[in-house]
């Protein structure tokens, strides 16, 4: 009976311990440090440089295929 109480107790520890270990601390979570603001800052605005011009030339292959699509029919109209 002993030896059956204290395996359910070794368990019943273990299994709180590793709840308790996999649980987030949002404290830690909310308080970022200077540095981790500035990486993230930076991060964010070297992406938005590097999607400008993606941006820019996909507009500008928009504006070209309207323009092939207008001459296409100007030619076909006539």
């Amino acid at each position: 009976m002993k030896r059956v109480m204290v395996s359910f107790i070794v368990v019943m520890f273990l299994c709180s311990v590793s709840f308790w270990s996999c649980s987030k601390d949002k404290d830690t979570e909310s308080k970022k440090g200077a540095i981790e603001k500035m990486t993230e800052k930076t991060g964010k605005e070297i992406a938005d440089r590097l999607q400008k011009p993606i941006r820019n030339a996909r507009s500008v292959k928009k504006k070209q295929e309207e323009r092939d699509k207008a001459l296409e029919n100007d030619i076909k109209g006539q």
